[in-house]
């Protein structure tokens, strides 16, 4: 289990570290919708965002890390029980 919250940890400097060096310009398929006028128009509208400072962001990241962390370990202790 140390194992696991070590990679958690590294995970998470890693996030740190990387965030700051996100772009902010549009990705290929957003740069086209622009260039043609179409806009998005989304199917599902997430219930938090990702935030506008490194500290919101980072923050968001942490709760994604562990929720899907989460999930997935709980999956696996329900699979080898079963």
């Amino acid at each position: 289990m140390r194992t696991v919250f070590k990679g958690l940890i590294i995970i998470a400097l890693l996030l740190a570290i990387v965030l700051p060096l996100a772009s902010s310009n549009p990705d290929g398929l957003e740069a086209t919708m622009e260039k043609v006028g179409l806009e998005e128009k989304p199917v599902y509208q997430a219930p938090l965002d990702y935030g506008e400072t490194w500290g919101q962001s980072f923050a968001m990241g942490l709760l994604g890390i562990t929720l899907a962390f989460g999930v997935g370990y709980g999956l696996a202790k329900l699979a080898r029980g079963a």
